[in-house]
């Protein structure tokens, strides 16, 4: 199958040995994130770059990433001016809230939301470095699924240790879509397969790391199991947990 800009990534991605190849394509992915916000381009300071981060700002895991990625000016003149407007808009919903009236004894549940709180979770849920991310992995995901079409893509899938559980359900939800009609079988029984064998796997390294502190286990060998913790993360919930914070240059 002839090559293109987005497979490139994920055919290699497959051929790593890794836990979980889609892991390591959002690393990837992160990390150039990371970069183009306060990295040495200064995107930062482009006037549509700061109109997006100041309208979805930053969630709580990426601000800890730029904060260990460095650049504190930087950090800080995309936090000034988000909270400029954080306040503007929090001005007009105090301006336009009204107390909820007093529940009586026997009153039903209030079910209506304020829509003071409304705002609130909206700001909680916007952050400029997951739209990119995700924006990417879609990207991925649909460049996987036009791949599967080619029996040496599929091999390679066959050959990795499956995903993680995050990735898992995102591949599971894409499926519905973007899955080809003649790999329906093939996808399913593959992943299943790959999902169950490599999560006894890693359960059996995660065993013997803990029976190792056991005394009688003292002088035995580790085997696999000296990064089964780091490992088993990864395979429950993604990422890296064992990786350094990702700094700037």
């Amino acid at each position: 199958m002839k090559e293109q800009l987005d497979t490139i990534p994920v055919n290699e991605a497959f051929e790593t040995d890794c836990e979980c190849p889609f892991c390591a394509l959002e690393r990837t992915v992160e990390q150039k994130a990371i970069r183009y916000a306060l990295g040495p381009g200064a995107s930062y300071m482009e006037p549509d770059v700061r109109a997006a981060t100041d309208s979805m700002g930053y969630c709580r895991a990426h601000y800890k990433k730029m904060y260990d990625y460095g650049n504190a000016l930087g950090n800080a003149l995309m936090m000034q001016t988000y909270m400029v407007g954080l306040q503007k808009e929090l001005e007009v919903q105090a301006s336009a809230f009204e107390a909820p009236a007093k529940k009586g004894l026997f009153s039903k549940k209030q079910t209506e939301e304020l829509p003071i709180l409304q705002w609130v979770r909206d700001k909680n849920r916007t952050c400029f470095l997951c739209n990119k991310v995700n924006y990417n992995m879609n990207r991925y995901y649909a460049s996987f699924f036009h791949l599967i079409k080619d029996a040496e893509f599929r091999n390679k899938v066959e050959n990795t240790k499956g995903f993680c559980m995050h990735h898992f359900e995102k591949l599971l939800e894409q499926a519905q879509e973007k899955l080809p009609n003649g790999q329906i079988e093939w996808f399913y029984g593959t992943l299943l397969h790959l999902m169950k064998e490599n999560l006894a796997r890693v359960q059996g390294d995660l065993d013997w790391f803990v029976d190792k502190f056991d005394y009688r286990n003292a002088s035995a060998p580790w085997k696999n199991s000296k990064d089964a913790v780091s490992r088993s993360m990864q395979k429950l919930k993604g990422g890296y947990p064992a990786d350094n914070p990702y700094k700037q240059d």
